[in-house]
Parts: structure tokens; C-alpha cells; sequence
């Protein structure tokens, strides 16, 4: 069976999720948020922090649910490339 991809990209970087201590992820994490333009980071934090909705955050930045959608989803997959 393949892998998820968190953990071949892990590998990739010559980190394995075994060895990766939660606070070093959580480092690594933090500073890929950091890195992230500031519509980005408002959904991140909106979703993840504020516990919004897809549909919520929409609301708020007047952007449609599947844009918000979409950048969520390339954001995560972006930050599990770290």
C-alpha cells in the first residue's frame, strides 16, 4: 500500500513522522503559517483557531465557498510538504 502523502513528503525532506517530535512539528508548522500571505493565514486561523465554517469564512472575506474551499485545501497540502 502507498503511503500518505504527509509521510512521503516527510521522507522526502529526510524526516520521518517516528523521529519528528510534536513540538518540533508544531515549530515546523508555525513558521510555514507564518510564511503564508495574509488571505491564507485568515482562513487558517479562521477555520482552525475560530472554529468558522468553509461557508462562514466565505461570509466574512466576500469570496464564494469553493474559492475558500480550494485555498484551504492547497494551504494544508502546502504545510504537510513542510
Amino acid at each position: 500500500m502507498n503511503e500518505p502523502s504527509t509521510v512521503a513528503s516527510l521522507e522526502g525532506l529526510s524526516i520521518s513522522p517516528e523521529t519528528l517530535r510534536k513540538e518540533d512539528w508544531l515549530d515546523y508548522l508555525a513558521e510555514g503559517i507564518d510564511e503564508l500571505p495574509v488571505t491564507e493565514r485568515l482562513i487558517i486561523s479562521m477555520f482552525y483557531h475560530e472554529g468558522l465554517t468553509i461557508k462562514e469564512i466565505a461570509l466574512v472575506l466576500e469570496m464564494s465557498e469553493s474559492e475558500v474551499s480550494k485555498i484551504h485545501y492547497d494551504i494544508v497540502l502546502e504545510l504537510l510538504k513542510i
